[in-house]
């Protein structure tokens, strides 16, 4: 079964989320599904940099909420990024998949802050930027089997296949002052086919080098 968004990238582009969770404990959603968004369209409005193109809706959130289980799902040609997982505790993906184009501007295929306790396993990502991309206060992730201002730490990234990408494994933080910290992150039995930046640390990450400072 597909869920498939609107051809009108209008309809949801002005929303933050399509599906959306928060205070929730629980919620299981399992299945062999597609959530389609219908993403090129928006993407094609915002290649020129156009400022009357919405900033487009996230597939799906979590909010503050624990005991989450994703398990089967596939996500294609999402507006933004596909799941954000934020403030959330216990949540466990399993076997999902994530396909968006090579040219998808910032759409990312996971990510993850202000949580504690997470697993993502046997996962298939391909998209434009960031397969998994960890944010602030991110603490006992469990990466296995996948083909800021305060800190990440005790992240464990297994048996990770890259094929064909700009980046690997890759840790950045923003060209500006900050007290944050990477810490206890563990990178086990990688294999890389094809790939531009093999491992990559930046701590002067600036985007387009605009409005960054000087540090």
């Amino acid at each position: 079964m597909a869920i498939v968004a609107p051809l009108d990238y209008g309809v949801l582009g002005k929303s933050d989320n399509w599906f959306s969770f928060e205070g929730v404990s629980g919620v299981s959603i399992i299945g062999r599904g597609t959530f389609d968004a219908k993403g090129p369209s928006l993407w094609a409005c915002k290649a020129p940099n156009s400022n009357s193109c919405p900033s487009g809706a996230r597939t799906l959130s979590f909010t503050n909420s624990n005991n989450i289980r994703i398990n089967g799902l596939a996500f294609l040609n999402s507006q933004m990024f596909h799941i954000v997982i934020n403030g959330c505790q216990n949540v466990h993906l399993r076997g999902v998949k994530i396909v968006a184009a090579g040219n998808s501007p910032n759409i990312d295929g996971i990510h993850v802050q202000l949580l504690r306790n997470v697993e993502i396993l046997n996962t298939f990502i391909k998209t434009g930027d960031d397969c998994i991309s960890i944010g602030p206060r991110t603490e006992n992730l469990w990466i296995e089997q996948d083909l800021k201002e305060e800190g990440v730490q005790n992240v464990t990234v297994k048996t990770a296949i890259f094929s064909n990408t700009q980046n690997g494994l890759r840790i950045k933080s923003w060209a500006r002052p900050s007290s944050g910290y990477v810490q206890g992150v563990r990178f086990i039995g990688s294999v890389m086919t094809i790939v531009q930046n093999s491992i990559e640390i930046d701590q002067n990450y600036c985007p387009r080098n605009e409005n960054c400072p000087s540090q």
